[in-house]
């Protein structure tokens, strides 16, 4: 694939966000214009960055703040949900960065245990918080 048609498939994608999941893939807040999140980087997979799984709309400072800084990033309200689904996508990146996650560990450690169904966009996976418990 081009990066044209990368480009052109992320804007599909982040359409598709706007008109019916606008909600902020990191803090679960109404997202106004704001920007298209990749959950593993595009530098990190070429074959993911166009998998609508691994993206969400986030708000500019959520998305930084997971880009830049995610010891902070770890305390956003969606964040294990975030972590779950770059688990099941790819478990090599999720062990790259799963040590800038300390307050989650116990979360972490039982995503082998969870069954969920196949899914499409991150909006469909309900909240995973009572693993925070």
């Amino acid at each position: 694939m081009t990066q044209a048609q990368i480009d052109r498939e992320l804007s599909i994608i982040k359409n598709w966000y706007k008109h019916n999941w606008s909600l902020c893939i990191f803090c679960n807040h109404l997202v106004n214009g704001g920007d298209l999140a990749h959950l593993i980087r595009r530098s990190g997979s070429r074959e993911l960055q166009t998998l609508k799984l691994n993206t969400g709309l986030a708000h500019r400072e959520c998305h930084e703040l997971f880009d830049n800084n995610m010891t902070q990033a770890q305390y956003l309200p969606r964040m294990t949900e975030v972590l779950y689904i770059i688990w099941s996508l790819d478990k090599e990146y999720f062990n790259q960065i799963a040590d800038n996650f300390p307050e989650l560990a116990p979360a972490i450690e039982q995503f082998p245990s969870l069954s969920t169904p196949e899914l499409s966009h991150h909006g469909e996976l309900l909240s995973l918080q009572y693993l925070n418990q």
